[in-house]
């Protein structure tokens, strides 16, 4: 049933969005604990949850489609 084309799509995206909440939610965490709460760092932050991100999305789809 996932061998088609439409299901991997389906199957990537899904685990796309749950991948980027994962990340998202452990910079709240440290956030929780007072780590990246400045002004300066918050944009750093989110840059590296979308950098992580990115490359946890990326090895999602190699692992999918191999």
């Amino acid at each position: 049933m996932l061998s088609s084309g439409i299901a991997k799509l389906i199957l990537w995206v899904t685990v796309s969005a749950v991948l980027y909440h994962f990340v998202a939610g452990i910079k709240h965490l440290f956030m929780d604990m007072g780590i990246g709460e400045s002004k300066e760092s918050g944009p750093k932050m989110a840059i590296g949850v979308v950098a992580i991100s990115a490359v946890l999305i990326v090895l999602a789809g190699v692992w999918i489609w191999a």
